[in-house]
């Protein structure tokens, strides 16, 4: 998809997941939806990844990423809870829950996420 062919490499990561399911062909295949703007694709196949494989965080921060990109911040803050609830360490989620906080003017909680 580096090359601009993302239906070609649509196809190719979709035929890879019915061979081995990997998640990192999840996240190259919503990375192509994401750059053929379709955000809901993305987060549709973010979603069957998050089925397949429940414990990880890559995932989960895709699907986060994407309602940050759509301006639905409550899922998004959601999202990157549920991240911190596998991964209490995830400097990504912590400092995007910590940015949230200080521009809804609480800086006081800000403190806590820093």
């Amino acid at each position: 998809y580096q090359l601009g062919l993302f239906r070609e490499a649509e196809a190719q990561f979709k035929s890879s997941l019915k061979h081995q399911d990997m998640i990192v062909t999840y996240l190259e295949l919503c990375k192509v939806y994401v750059r053929l703007d379709q955000p809901n694709t993305a987060l549709q196949w973010y979603t069957i990844g998050t089925e397949r494989h429940p414990t990880d965080t890559h995932l989960r921060l895709g699907i986060a990423r994407v309602h940050d990109q759509l301006n639905r911040l409550d899922e998004a803050v959601t999202w990157y809870h549920r991240v911190l609830e596998l991964d209490s360490t995830n400097v990504e989620s912590l400092a995007c829950l910590a940015a949230n906080h200080f521009y809804e003017d609480h800086p006081e909680i800000v403190l806590r996420y820093y």
